[in-house]
């Protein structure tokens, strides 16, 4: 016991060997209460912060523990340099400049991690397809790390945070050259998030980049997109506000989607409608000419005139009768939209022939079913043309110039 007494007064004696005793007390105590929280906080943090169970999969609750484990020490560590008494104060000075920088560090990273963990809770709760927050929680990244740095050098330069904020004017010119890239992806972000025009699972076009595909994530610089061929293109945020782009989203909300494709006539197989032609129409067995019955009692107040001077004053032809065929084919239709546009229409004369252009929607948005329809449509329309007297134009093949040259 004496020898005890002799070495504590001897330590009491000598200022650095008892600085180094202290020291080692304090580690040895932030070490024991890290290894203490590592425990006792997780049980904490899952019942009263993450509300979570032991059985959970995820590892959140294990890495706010952490954080908050790294943070006790450090307190711990600055209230005993506090209270032992008899260390040089340039000793207590810089343990407690330590202290300072490793709590405003540890406490950064709790909140980033708090909010990377609030990030993923929203994504879970409200779907993959929903509203992204990734760019705002990277945004308060931004601003929770600048605030560290400020407080770091204030701690460090033992100055106040104000005059630090104050000393930033000047290299604020700076700083904005910089960072100039960030600024513009955050008021693009800003911009995309708060006009709700991009959520996660769009279907985005970009013809500039030849990017086609769905959204997978929408952080601050970047937004990523899985292209239909499984590639990944990440485009600048700052591309959707200058760029043109696509979203094709709005079509699957509404439920409908535009089938606008044309086919050309040969013009010279254009001719006025006679009483034959009818006759022949009436006795078709694939068609049912039902629709036209409306069309020609109003132009000629017969349901099936003969007369072909009849047809011909009122300017009844084999097209127009074909046209409106088509548009009450596509009426009897159980996946053409009827309160949408339905259209069968002209277009101006080319060199290859009369454009007829069908004009609908259709039922079928996604892109398999969709394409069926759409050629279901126009496979029908080929095969009821020859009924009406009207050829299809293409040019001339080498069978073509073949049978020219036989004859």
């Amino acid at each position: 016991m004496q020898e005890l007494l002799s070495v504590w007064h001897w330590l009491l004696a000598t200022p650095w060997a008892f600085s180094i005793l202290a020291i080692a007390v304090m580690l040895l105590a932030g070490f024991l209460s890290a290894m203490i929280c590592k425990y006792f906080l997780l049980g904490i943090v899952r019942r009263f912060i993450l509300h979570t169970h032991k059985s959970d999969p995820l590892d959140k609750d294990m890495r706010v523990a952490r954080r908050l484990s790294n943070i006790v020490p450090v307190v711990i560590v600055y209230f005993l340099s506090r209270m032992i008494q008899g260390l040089e104060s340039e000793l207590v000075d810089a343990i407690h400049t330590v202290c300072g920088v490793l709590f405003i560090l540890h406490a950064t990273m709790l909140i980033n991690e708090l909010l990377d963990i609030s990030n993923s809770a929203y994504t879970r709760k409200h779907g993959v397809k929903s509203h992204s927050i990734k760019g705002y929680v990277q945004i308060a990244k931004i601003i929770v790390s600048s605030i560290a740095t400020i407080l770091v050098i204030a701690t460090l330069s033992n100055k106040s945070p104000v005059i630090i904020i104050s000393s930033l004017g000047a290299a604020a010119a700076v700083l904005m050259l910089v960072f100039q890239h960030t600024l513009i992806s955050l008021v693009a972000n800003i911009q995309v998030s708060s006009s709700d025009v991009l959520q996660l699972g769009d279907w985005v076009e970009m013809p500039q980049g030849n990017i086609s595909g769905e959204v997978t994530d929408i952080a601050l610089h970047t937004i990523t997109i899985r292209n239909w061929d499984n590639t990944i293109s990440r485009v600048p945020t700052k591309n959707f506000i200058t760029e043109t782009y696509t979203n094709w989203q709005p079509m699957f909300s509404s439920g409908g989607r535009r089938i606008k494709r044309s086919f050309f006539i040969d013009q010279s197989t254009i001719t006025f409608a006679s009483g034959n032609l009818l006759d022949q129409l009436k006795n078709v067995s694939p068609l049912n000419v039902a629709g036209l019955t409306h069309y020609l009692n109003e132009k000629t107040g017969a349901e099936f005139p003969q007369s072909d001077v009849l047809l011909s004053h009122h300017g009844i032809t084999n097209l127009g009768l074909f046209r409106k065929y088509l548009l009450e084919y596509l009426k009897t239709r159980t996946d053409i939209r009827n309160d949408m546009y339905l259209v069968v229409r002209q277009l101006s004369p080319t060199s290859e022939g009369l454009p007829i252009e069908i004009y609908c929607f259709t039922e079928k948005v996604f892109w398999a079913e969709y394409e069926e329809t759409q050629s279901e449509i126009f496979e029908y329309m080929y095969a009821t043309a020859r009924y009406f007297g009207l050829g299809i134009y293409q040019q001339p093949s080498g069978t073509d110039v073949s049978n020219i040259i036989r004859r």
